[in-house]
Formats: structure tokens, C-alpha cells, sequence
């Protein structure tokens, strides 16, 4: 079975980085480029995973993430969070379940390991 993951980040080249690195290590992967979009496409489908830029226009990952922790579907789905941010937001600290905390820049390896660690 082909495991989903959802990029949630406004910045067009890290989404494409990933989605290039992902999809070659076979996961079907879908884009939304604020949170707004991310929630739109959990109306119509659950992804496996999650991976989170917390700092987006319209609708940040804190408060992306807090909406997708209301959503009984959703509320187990690993979050991995790439972010420039050094410190996590106190609503996400309370919520919990952060998968893992990456910070950009990082090495597109630790994001394919990451994501490893929670699908496979």
C-alpha cells in the first residue's frame, strides 16, 4: 500500500525538493501552499503524514496544526514540522505529538529518515 504524505509549505522550491525526494522513495504525495489548503485537501483525504512549515500566509502551521489535532481523523497523524523557527510554538507544545522537529536548512536525508521512521 502507497503511504500519503501532505507538504503544507508556501515556498515552491522546498515543496518541490520534497516532493521530488518522496516521491522517489515511492510515497504518493500531495501539496497545499498555506494551511487553508492543507485543511481543504484533509475534507477529502487523510494523509499517513504531515510535514509543516509553521511560518505560511493566510493560515500558519501553529494554527494549521491546531485545527488538524480538532479533527478526529486526523488527530493521530504524524507532523513533522520544517520550520526556520527555533523555538515551537506553545499551542503545538500543548497539543503534542509532533513527530519531529527539523530545522531548515537541513540535509534532505533527515526529512527522508524522518519520514521513514514514521511510515515504514
Amino acid at each position: 500500500m502507497v503511504k500519503k504524505v501532505l507538504i503544507v509549505e508556501d515556498d515552491k522550491d522546498f515543496q518541490d525538493i520534497y516532493s521530488l525526494y518522496l516521491q522517489g522513495e515511492s510515497f504518493e504525495v500531495q501539496k497545499a501552499y498555506n494551511g487553508s489548503e492543507g485543511l481543504a485537501i484533509l475534507d477529502k483525504e487523510i494523509p499517513d503524514l504531515i510535514i509543516l512549515d509553521l511560518i505560511m500566509p493566510v493560515m500558519d502551521g501553529e494554527e494549521f496544526y491546531v485545527h488538524l489535532r480538532e479533527r478526529e481523523p486526523c488527530r493521530s497523524i504524524p507532523v513533522i514540522i520544517a520550520s526556520v523557527n527555533e523555538k515551537m510554538p506553545q499551542r503545538i507544545e500543548e497539543l503534542g505529538g509532533v513527530a519531529g522537529i527539523l530545522r531548515k536548512p537541513f540535509e534532505i536525508d533527515k526529512l527522508l529518515q524522518a519520514v521513514r521512521t514514521h511510515l515504514k
